[in-house]
């Protein structure tokens, strides 16, 4: 707010005492609704209306940003009388209660710039911070930032939002600007030296002479985020941490749009982040029931956070409150294809052998926990007797559901929003 500013005071209550005087000053409590006005028939300086009669304040503009008609504030301090207006000297000033504002039912959208502490650039909504950047705009899809502020979630590859922006945008109004700090692990996480794992090179789609590139980025290989860290002689070197992992992240945001009544569009849909109950059947296609919740409890578990597989998270996603509906789910999106290499050979005369089954051979199809190491990562899986022969025993690692294609009755029987 600039220049003249009147600040008119609507009476919610107040202490006055009558009869003040440039000689006789009375303190003054005053609790109420401001509205602005352009002219003042008092003067320059702010003043507030009560009941009729114009007060001058001491407030200064600055005092009074981030203030609009309608808000509740609480004004003490000594009033005098001074010609045909009445000044206040505020002793104290409190707002009680700012109006039109961004609450936790709404819905967003922001212009925002999100910067690492050097500076570098994260990403934007803004061409011209972009184009500063060195970004081409024909390469970038300059799109304001929509979100819901009750949905908890982070600023990732796939565009959900930090939840500490979420957390910034409550109280404020349109038009209104704020920038934050977010430390690591409330943004991409903390850096995890034990997401850097090593591959022999054998394994590796190179030939044994060609060097691979430091820094260079791999995807469509580890289902995620991958670059080259280092390498040597038997083994290459690959860090899994996200990108932007262990760095802090300066975020500006302005206001551009938003509805508080925005949650009753979503209150009986399923979103990333909603704790969800399901009533399922799944069984393969030949109609083989592999697992169900019939005669059971309803599956509870949090949509979107890869508690599922991602072809049933997908089919959840959406859904109503009540619906039904059946979805196939391919292999990619369920187990996974079958991988003849996931064998695993034991000698009966191995240690390993003898430890897993002391009292002699299982039955074929007989299932067991195993400790594996594939493509340099410890994992532990389940493993599945396959073949006996007189010398040996062959585990399969697949899933025993992987190479098939599965079908889902989904029932949502609960929906629960983030806090």
């Amino acid at each position: 707010m600039k220049g003249k500013i009147i600040l008119a005071l609507l009476l919610a209550g107040a202490i006055l005492l009558a009869g003040c005087t440039q000689s006789n000053p009375q303190k003054a409590e005053i609790v109420g609704s401001i509205a602005f006005e352009k002219n003042s028939p008092c003067g320059k300086q702010s003043v507030l209306t009560l009941a009729g009669e114009k007060y001058f304040t001491s407030l200064k503009a600055e005092e009074l940003q981030g203030l609009a008609g309608g808000d509740q504030v609480k004004i003490s301090g000594t009033v005098t009388q001074e010609g045909e207006c009445r000044k206040i000297s505020v002793e104290s000033f409190q707002v009680l209660k700012r109006l039109n504002i961004i609450e936790k039912t709404a819905t967003v959208r922001i212009d925002f710039i999100a910067r690492l502490d050097d500076g570098n650039l994260i990403s934007t909504s803004l061409k011209e911070v972009a184009e500063e950047a060195g970004i081409k705009a024909s390469d970038y899809n300059f799109t304001a930032l929509e979100f819901k502020a009750w949905n908890a979630g982070y600023l990732n590859e796939s565009g959900r939002v930090f939840t500490d922006v979420k957390d910034a945008v409550l109280g404020l109004r349109k038009g209104e600007e704020k920038t934050i700090e977010i430390p690591p692990e409330r943004a991409f996480g903390a850096y995890d030296e034990k997401k850097i794992i090593k591959v022999p090179r054998a394994e590796w789609p190179l030939p044994p002479t060609v060097d691979p590139d430091i820094g260079a980025e791999v995807s469509g290989v580890f289902g995620t985020y991958a670059v080259v860290k280092s390498f040597d002689q038997n083994f290459i070197y690959f860090d899994l941490n996200p990108k932007y992992a262990g760095k802090t992240v300066q975020f500006w945001l302005k206001v551009l749009d938003f509805d508080n009544e925005g949650i009753k569009a979503f209150e009986n849909i399923v979103e990333p982040g909603d704790a969800i109950k399901v009533d399922y059947t799944g069984e393969t296609l030949d109609g083989n029931v592999f697992d169900s919740s019939e005669g059971k409890a309803p599956l509870g578990f949090t949509a979107g956070a890869g508690q599922m597989i991602k072809g049933f998270d997908n089919a959840v996603s959406g859904m109503k409150l009540g619906e039904e509906k059946t979805v196939t789910i391919p292999p990619e999106e369920a187990y996974g294809q079958r991988d003849e290499s996931l064998a695993l050979v034991l000698s009966m005369e191995s240690e390993d052998y003898k430890t897993a089954f002391p009292t002699g051979p299982p039955p074929l199809g007989f299932e067991t926990q195993v400790n594996v190491t594939i493509s340099g990562q410890e994992q532990t899986r389940t493993a599945i007797v396959s073949k006996i022969d007189s010398n040996s025993i062959t585990l399969d690692l697949n899933h025993k559901l992987a190479g098939k294609a599965l079908k889902f009755r989904i029932k949502i029987v609960e929906i629960k929003k983030p806090e």
